[in-house]
């Protein structure tokens, strides 16, 4: 299967909730659209027996019956966590809830053992003795919030908490999860029978009517209804994508951004990726007006294209409305690759298109990661309107001129926290993803630089690196014609500080540690087994000392530099790989100084960081254009960590979507999320704002009288899901 536009659903063992805010029992049901009754309902009550006080839940099945009681005359049925719990053997996970309310006429599964967390309408947490209250409580927001995630057509979420005396009622949406805890049943009796009702049918303005699900499937129908776009679309024309699949959806709290994919059976051409995401009314809509400003002339190579954008206002919440892009490029994300010709082509058109944003469109992406940047499928032809002579030029045009000069096998995504330059806004947000931010931008301030450090001179070109630089590139030689000598920065010269900004020469760094991310887990298809060094991967992993914090405090990818700079260390890599090493190497020395530090106009310059990565790199091809290990395929399935006995495979299978590393190390484990656990990786939570407020779940939930029946998401599917089984 064809991976998609983003390679990276929720994690299921995180979804970063925000603390919880209580309210009172008036605004829930403010909040449901209901009145506060003015007596308490006496039908719940009557039904169940005994009055205020008494025990009413002392068991699941107790709340079962109230339940189905309730639900006689409703749309709405029961799926308890034993009904299939005979059927198959899976895998642990957090979020198996207990009980879930779903609709009739939306199947859970088409399967016996699945049930896809799409078709719930709420789940629910039944008191278990060996967690606290605490963690009760917080499983039960969990349960919500991904709830939230997985569907995209609710405006918000209910989730429930049920106590052997109280019900906690939960309501989500994209400005937090609120609480409401009653001990009281003459007053969670009625709520009780409230919500029951509104999910079966008062909860119409509840749903995105724009997003409205597939009756039978897990599929959505997507609509513009207000389409709007440069591309000869006129405002006001409604456009529907049909049956289009939830493949991505993180950061239900923050902005909740989904992706969905549009692909007809008969037309590759038709393809499109639709993002979804809500931001606050009268915030400029960057990810909008920046691919607008790129594309403004034509096509610009090797970025995202934009067909419909639109404003959802029907789906609009509290002070947050929906915005909806239709994005017309598909293809696998950069783990994909899978040789080191691929790597090593993508890595250098990565830097060529950076670059040229940065001169040709005063543009910084500023989120550089492996699944921001996409490998076009070969058989997609990329239609590239007027471009400037000073446009990109691609790698595959300087290896073969028969090929269109403009012409890239990768294109950049996920523009949101990119940086106009000719904004007079300030930018002084950190943003990027852990482990591939550049570490001067994870510290937020530029690196030190200690007594002696060197600069790299500019490396020579070959002879035929340089023939083929020299034609496509001549202004380029002209500007850095210089800096051939190493240079040496001594401490009594070094400039005083400015506010600190991100940089071009950073999206550079960035793109580095993509390459050495894929470089140091590729395992060849018909290589023997041959571990991750323990040592490296640690430092390689972002490690934090307090689970709140937002960012590393720790950063030891220095050391996984010198590793690469010191000889002998050709281990670092899989042994079938080593003939890699010296290209890292090469690039080691290159960016492990900071460039801030260098009094010298030639490598003041915002390009020359680029300028020195792409010559390395285009000599190191033509010097091993023909060797063997380019084209040595690599194994879908990752290489291990030393020592690592479990949680340590890291999938790179193209038909798994979740595509996410479970690899801990000592350190990386107290962390959980630094956007979309590092040391699970998933883009769905690896970018992070400097104000993003996250909380760590992930001590809590293991309760091993639970686990004899699993609700789980499956790795391989496009959808969200539970797989219900035993162990």
């Amino acid at each position: 299967m064809e991976a998609s536009y983003s390679s990276q659903q929720e994690s299921e063992e995180n979804v970063n909730s925000p603390p919880i805010k209580d309210i009172g029992i008036r605004k829930f049901y403010q909040l449901i659209g209901e009145h506060l009754p003015e007596s308490t309902g006496v039908k719940l009550t009557q039904e169940t027996g005994g009055g205020p006080g008494k025990s009413v839940f002392g068991t699941l099945q107790a709340f079962i019956d109230v339940l189905e009681n309730s639900l006689r005359d409703k749309e709405l049925e029961i799926y308890q966590r034993s009904d299939r719990g005979r059927i198959g053997r899976r895998r642990t996970t957090l979020f198996r809830p207990d009980v879930a309310v779903f609709r009739r006429n939306y199947p859970l599964s088409q399967d016996d053992d699945k049930a896809f967390w799409g078709s719930i309408e709420m789940a629910i947490k039944y008191h278990s003795a060996r967690k606290t209250r605490e963690q009760r409580l917080e499983q039960a927001a969990d349960y919500v919030a991904y709830l939230l995630n997985a569907r995209p057509d609710l405006i918000s979420a209910l989730g429930l908490l049920v106590e052997p005396d109280s019900l906690d009622f939960f309501f989500c949406n994209v400005g937090g999860i609120y609480k409401l805890s009653l001990s009281n049943k003459v007053e969670y009796m009625p709520l009780l029978s409230a919500v029951l009702r509104y999910l079966n049918g008062r909860q119409k303005k509840n749903l995105d009517p724009t997003l409205v699900r597939v009756q039978g499937s897990s599929l959505f129908d997507v609509s513009f209804p207000n389409a709007s776009t440069s591309l000869g679309v006129t405002k006001g024309q409604a456009t529907t994508y049909p049956a289009c699949v939830l493949h991505y959806s993180h950061k239900p709290f923050r902005c909740r951004a989904s992706i969905l994919i549009y692909k007809p059976a008969t037309d590759v051409t038709a393809i499109r990726v639709i993002k979804d995401q809500y931001i606050k009314k009268n915030r400029r809509w960057d990810e909008k007006q920046i691919l607008a400003k790129i594309h403004a002339n034509g096509s610009y190579p090797a970025v995202v294209r934009m067909c419909f954008v639109d404003e959802i206002m029907q789906a609009r919440c509290g002070d947050h409305i929906r915005v909806r892009v239709c994005l017309q490029d598909y293809g696998t994300d950069f783990l994909s690759l899978k040789t080191p010709r691929d790597m090593i082509y993508a890595l250098y058109d990565l830097l060529e298109v950076t670059r040229s944003l940065y001169l040709d469109r005063k543009i910084l992406h500023r989120d550089i990661s492996p699944w921001n940047i996409m490998i076009r499928n070969p058989q997609d032809t990329e239609r590239i309107e007027t471009c400037p002579t000073t446009s990109p030029v691609f790698i595959r045009h300087l290896l073969d001129p028969q090929e269109p000069k403009h012409r890239s096998s990768i294109f950049l995504i996920d523009f949101g926290y990119s940086q106009d330059l000719d904004s007079s806004g300030p930018c002084n947000e950190k943003v990027g993803t852990p482990t591939f931010i550049a570490r001067a931008v994870q510290a937020g301030e530029p690196l030190p630089c200690h007594p002696l450090t060197i600069f790299p001179p500019l490396p020579p070109l070959s002879a035929g690196a340089r023939a083929v630089y020299e034609s496509n590139y001549p202004q380029r030689l002209q500007l850095f014609n210089g800096a051939f000598t190493p240079y040496l920065a001594l401490p009594e010269c070094l400039p005083p500080t400015s506010p600190f900004q991100h940089k071009l020469a950073h999206d550079a760094e960035s793109s580095i540690w993509s390459a050495v991310w894929w470089s140091i887990r590729a395992s060849p298809e018909d290589g023997e087994e041959d571990p991750i060094d323990i040592g490296h991967w640690s430092s390689l992993m972002p490690r934090y000392d307090d689970p709140q914090a937002k960012w590393p405090k720790k950063d030891g990818r220095n050391l996984v530099l010198f590793g690469f700079m010191h000889p002998g260390q050709e281990y670092i890599l899989h042994r079938g790989y080593s003939d890699l090493v010296g290209l890292l190497r090469s690039i080691a020395y290159a960016i492990y100084p900071d460039y801030h530090w260098a009094a010298d106009p030639i490598r003041e310059r915002p390009e020359f960081v680029h300028e020195i990565l792409q010559r390395i790199i285009l000599d190191f091809v033509f010097e091993n254009k023909d060797a063997p290990f380019m084209d040595r395929k690599k194994a879908d399935k990752s290489r291990e960590v030393e020592g690592q006995t479990t949680r340590c495979q890291v999938s790179t299978d193209e038909s798994d979507p979740h595509c996410s590393s479970s690899i801990a190390t000592p350190d990386s484990c107290q962390g959980h999320k630094r956007k979309r656990s590092e040391t699970t990786l998933d883009q769905a939570y690896a970018t992070c704002v400097v104000d993003e407020v996250s909380k760590d779940r992930s001590s809590c939930d293991h309760d091993p009288d639970e686990d004899s029946h699993r609700f789980v998401k499956k790795p391989r599917t496009d959808d969200l899901v539970m797989i219900v089984g035993t162990e």
